[in-house]
């Protein structure tokens, strides 16, 4: 006798075509929710689409930014270790190749101290000022940019430009004190004696308790007595 397979359609029991429709019954949900499910069953089919496809491209968008990020990291690091004029165009490269990016950001920078070097003050206080402006107030970066915009504009002779840098620093934590030197600096320099006076006096203010003691407070306290005794 011939066995019969396991599969044959009369060991299959067919399944009633209304089983499916009482799945959401199952779920315990509330009546109005079913309704609302059953009455825009391919709006919500074609709304799930669309969210994994969203998320799926968000997902892949983050790991081509993290590893793009790494590979700038890698190309700085090469570059800061290179010799000139390789230093340069290894710069040059990460800058353009890589845009955006915070090792874009330092190579970018890198170049402006190279100009620095090269007492090209003008164009380096360009290139300070076109990465500073790519970036927000928070990045690290920012501060440091700032130090050297007004640097450069002082060393041009763009005294204007320099003090409204200098101004600026003294509000950044970590920079007030090359904020009051730089801009009383300048002041001196222009033989403007009291407002040189009045800044290194408000520098001077910000030093407390055990920090009296400190060189900068020492060596600013002697340039007071020295524009003091030249009034």
């Amino acid at each position: 006798m011939t066995e019969q397979s396991a599969f044959d359609k009369r060991h299959i029991q067919e399944i009633p075509h209304s089983a499916g429709s009482g799945l959401l019954e199952h779920l315990n949900l509330p009546p109005v929710v079913i309704r609302f499910v059953k009455r825009n069953q391919k709006n919500l089919q074609i709304g799930a689409v669309v969210v994994s496809v969203v998320v799926i491209g968000l997902v892949s968008y983050s790991s081509y930014r993290s590893n793009r990020i790494q590979k700038a990291s890698a190309a700085l690091a090469f570059a800061m270790q290179a010799v000139e004029p390789e230093r340069h165009k290894a710069l040059v490269g990460v800058a353009a190749e890589f845009s955006g990016t915070p090792s874009a950001h330092w190579a970018s920078a890198e170049i402006a101290h190279e100009l620095m070097k090269e007492g090209k003050f003008k164009e380096a206080a360009a290139q300070y000022g076109m990465v500073r402006k790519s970036i927000n107030a928070a990045d690290p970066l920012y501060a440091l940019l700032t130090f050297g915009l007004a640097q450069a504009n002082e060393a041009a002779g763009l005294f204007d430009a320099a003090i409204l840098e200098y101004k600026a620093l003294q509000k950044i934590d970590g920079y007030a004190g090359e904020g009051f030197t730089g801009l009383a600096r300048i002041y001196e320099f222009q033989g403007k004696g009291k407002e040189a006076l009045a800044v290194y006096e408000e520098y001077v203010a910000t030093f407390t308790g055990q920090n009296q003691k400190d060189p900068a407070k020492i060596a600013v306290d002697e340039k007071i007595i020295r524009l003091k005794a030249m009034q």
